[in-house]
């Protein structure tokens, strides 16, 4: 189960670089927030930038939930009973997310992050079920 933590993990981080970039002014803006959110040349507004500094907090603390239920971390102060909780609110919010990637306008955003969301679901599912 490691080696699906570290992979789910992995997949988590990377798109909270995503998002670290978008919120540090990248001109991506179109692969998120379904294609729809404001942009000037591509960058995003300033709200959008906000909620993407916010999502990065989120990844990080999906990403922690996810290796502390694959052994890999110990789950310090959260309890086992918040991580086995964790991990299944991780695997909604993916699956949510994934939605939302497959229904956006832009075609990058349903290809690649909703690809790389769909991935990290069922990897933190096998750990869920697990």
């Amino acid at each position: 189960m490691q080696v699906v933590a570290i992979a789910g993990a992995v997949l988590l981080i990377g798109v909270a670089v995503f998002q670290i970039a978008l919120a540090a002014g990248a001109a991506w803006g179109d692969m998120a927030y379904g294609g729809r959110a404001e942009t000037h040349h591509g960058i995003l507004a300033t709200p959008y930038r906000f909620m993407s500094g916010l999502a990065v907090l989120m990844l990080g603390v999906a990403a922690w939930i996810v290796l502390a239920r694959g052994d890999v971390l110990s789950g310090g102060p959260m309890s086992a009973g918040f991580v086995e909780t964790g991990v299944w609110v991780v695997f909604g919010y993916l699956v949510l997310n994934t939605v939302a990637n497959l229904a956006s306008t832009s075609k990058n955003e349903r290809l690649i992050m909703g690809s790389v969301t769909a991935v990290a679901a069922v990897l933190v599912l096998i750990l869920a079920l697990g």
